[in-house]
């Protein structure tokens, strides 16, 4: 069935002029946000994220849920953004999007989630997930730091892996961008889904050591997939960690070393 798009909200024009204003302040680094691993907590750069000071100024949740759970939220903002952007240049934003995605459309999405990189990157995700959601009760009752942290690493990644590898995947099927080059966002999402795999494989290694929580050989089995997605996703990109991640691989702002 063809896929159609809602049509976005009335965005506040005070809440568009605002957001305009503030995408063009010099401090902020463009683009952070699409290649970080979403983990605002540990991120030395939320006061320079334009997603981050937008969802800070968004509603307060009050139903506990996280920044990871708001994305949908940031999606529809973003939508109702590009609309109240159409309304100002005498575009009707109904007319938007309003076509439903064409059949070839549909037969490119389904063969980028059957190609076999995405395959192997979402089975581990499901691994990962059903493991860490059994275990998190058995380590928190333990009170182990160091298990507790690794759980919620591969827990944290189970779907980002997935979700960063078939983006990489499909945009290099777009040919949108020079296969040769190296700044492009199939190189950049790719970027992310490696360094997801390299902290994982780490967490997983502290559940393999003596004494901690071993789930009968599971953790062995998960290093075995992540190493073989490593080597899949480097063969399929090679110029993918030469990528520059705006601010976090940029010089003068590594290491959370912050410009003013």
């Amino acid at each position: 069935m063809a896929r159609r798009l809602h049509s976005p909200r009335d965005m506040n024009p005070t809440d568009f002029d605002r957001l305009v204003a503030r995408a063009s302040d010099p401090r902020l680094i463009p683009g952070i946000y699409n290649y970080c691993d979403g983990r605002c907590q540990r991120c030395p750069f939320t006061d320079r994220c334009l997603s981050f000071l937008d969802d800070e100024d968004a509603e307060p949740r009050t139903d506990g849920t996280s920044r990871a759970d708001s994305v949908p939220s940031s999606l529809e903002r973003g939508l109702e953004f590009i609309a109240e952007a159409a309304r100002r240049q005498g575009v009707d934003p109904a007319s938007v999007g309003a076509e439903p995605a064409s059949h070839a459309s549909d037969e490119a999405y389904e063969r980028h989630r059957d190609d076999p990189l995405v395959v192997s990157a979402r089975r581990y995700g499901d691994l990962a997930w059903r493991l860490a959601r059994a275990l998190a009760p058995v380590v928190a009752a333990r009170g182990d730091a160091s298990v507790i942290e690794a759980i919620e690493i591969i827990d944290w990644f189970s779907s980002m892996i997935g979700a960063k590898v078939f983006r990489a995947i499909s945009g290099k099927a777009d040919r949108r961008e020079p296969e040769d080059a190296v700044q492009t966002d199939f190189n950049g999402s790719a970027k992310v889904a490696l360094l997801g795999i390299a902290e994982s494989r780490v967490a997983w290694t502290v559940l393999m050591e003596k004494g901690k929580a071993t789930a009968d050989g599971v953790p062995a089995h998960a290093v075995r997939i992540l190493d073989a997605l490593d080597r899949a996703v480097r063969e399929r990109f090679p110029h993918a960690m030469a990528f520059v991640r705006p601010g976090f691989d940029e010089s003068g702002v590594r290491n959370g070393r912050r410009q003013s």
